[in-house]
């Protein structure tokens, strides 16, 4: 019987093979489990862009005596969507695309003058998401 197997030691061998198998898939997906889990749970869609709001420009105001001048900085709504065919057969030149948007404006400003590039620009007081100037007719 020494050339003879036992067939507890067979299956033993086999059932701890099967387990260290298993254990590192486990590992490997508990692993990715914490990772997507540790990021934060905000809309990512506006990153690197910050809502629309009045903002000091370096720039202009360095060496400005009526003092500092600010302007309308930011993001606002944008989304782009599939043209509806209704839509493309009406166009006179069809686009596969339709986008909308609106864009950060100045609501109120007046203009100042600058000594040192000697120019005149807007100062900003007020600001809001309105129709972008480029898409006016």
């Amino acid at each position: 019987m020494k050339g003879k197997l036992s067939l507890k030691l067979v299956t033993a061998a086999g059932t701890m093979g099967s387990v260290k198998s298993v254990i590192l898939p486990l590992l490997l997906l508990s692993f990715l489990l914490y990772i997507a889990n540790s990021y934060p749970n905000n809309d990512l869609s506006n990153m690197g862009c910050e809502k629309c709001a009045l903002k000091k420009h370096e720039v202009f105001s360095k060496d400005n005596p009526t003092g500092p001048v600010y302007q309308c900085m930011g993001c606002c709504f944008s989304r782009a969507y599939p043209t509806p065919l209704r839509t493309i057969q009406t166009m006179t030149i069809p686009k596969n695309i339709t986008s909308e948007a609106t864009c950060c404006v100045a609501k109120h400003s007046h203009e100042t003058f600058l000594e040192i590039p000697r120019a005149t620009v807007r100062n900003h007081t007020d600001c809001h998401c309105s129709t972008c100037y480029y898409h006016k007719i």
